[in-house]
């Protein structure tokens, strides 16, 4: 009888336990990496597959002076550093051209130290050619970005805008007004262009059209960093800004141009990380860099997805994009 009780205690408790396991199993698979916005951790699924290319920078901080371009290949996994052997420094900010044959990027001469705007074919020998060197040393010229015709560059020369073709020609200046413009970028069908106007939390969006007419956009709020636009599609941009006045860090929106509808605040930010430089890939993806936990330098480049709000970095297409530098400024191009 005695041996009887002790192996019915031995079953109810082996039966207790099974049932902690399973319930404690079922918690955890629950809440299996859910981070503070409950979007899926970069380790919990499977990335999507990719075709094209991605250029990006990478540098030990902004004001060191030892920026590097780079381009990952997503066919084939390989990444390469473009700027080795050119007679440029610190180059960021690259662009491709529509059909992926060209960047465009801004860097400083070894010789004069001056900002400039740099063409180079992709997969060149050939040094990059000097777009901006006869706008005279005293010029300062950065963020190009191609117009999707590929016929045009828009760029920030001594801090307001102007149009180049591909000479390095200017074909007409943009903005002359009293503020700093910066960061262009074309709209969807070249007829306007996105950039941003002011500093810090007077930073603003705005739109201009050809007869050089400025908008505010609806990402516009008082006394909020809103900037880096980036056009998505026919209807929205993609934007880096604060969540408040008083929040500390930059998120992602996504931003209309009928300005009665309101921003989307996109569901991978984390309030308690820096979330910048979107760059869409597809309807559902966009590249960004993030300060999120698990990133081995400040910023980290990351795919995200647009409405789930998965997260992945992109390490898992080749082991040394990120590093302990900060990479940022990611362009992509499907071809």
């Amino acid at each position: 009888m005695k041996q009887a009780n002790n192996n019915r205690m031995a079953y109810m408790i082996n039966v207790v336990v099974a049932m902690f396991l399973v319930l404690l199993f079922s918690c955890s698979k629950n809440n299996l990496g859910n981070n503070s916005n409950g979007s899926t951790p970069v380790s919990q699924q499977k990335p999507p597959a990719l075709k094209g290319r991605l250029v990006f920078h990478s540098y030990s901080c902004y004001n060191c002076n030892d920026s590097k371009l780079f381009i990952l290949d997503f066919s084939t996994g390989v990444l390469t550093q473009l700027n080795t052997g050119w007679h440029i420094d610190n180059c960021m900010n690259a662009d491709f051209s529509p059909d992926g044959k060209y960047i465009v990027f801004m860097g400083t001469d070894k010789v004069t130290g001056n900002w400039d705007v740099y063409l180079w074919p992709v997969n060149s020998a050939a040094q990059p050619v000097n777009l901006t060197a006869a706008l005279g040393a005293s010029s300062r010229d950065e963020d190009p970005k191609f117009s999707n015709s590929g016929t045009r560059i828009v760029f920030k020369h001594n801090g307001h805008l102007a149009e180049m073709d591909l000479s390095g020609n200017i074909t007409r200046t943009i903005t002359s007004g009293s503020g700093e413009e910066s960061m262009p970028y074309y709209i969807y069908d070249d007829s306007k262009i996105l950039y941003a106007e002011g500093g810090g939390a007077g930073s603003d969006i705005y739109l201009v059209d050809k007869s050089g007419v400025s908008t505010k956009t609806e990402a516009s709020l008082p006394n909020i960093q809103e900037y880096y636009p980036i056009g998505k599609d026919s209807v929205s941009f993609l934007y880096t800004g604060g969540l408040s006045a008083t929040s500390a860090n930059d998120q992602i929106f996504r931003g209309f141009y009928d300005k009665s509808k309101i921003a989307q605040y996109l569901p991978f930010n984390e309030p308690s990380a820096n979330y910048s430089d979107p760059y869409p890939c597809n309807d559902e993806y966009v590249f960004l860099s993030s300060t999120r936990t698990g990133t081995k330098g400040g910023y980290d480049l990351y795919l995200a997805d647009i409405k789930t709000g998965n997260i992945w970095s992109l390490n898992v297409y080749n082991l040394n994009v990120n590093s302990a530098n900060e990479e940022l400024g990611s362009c992509y191009n499907p071809n």
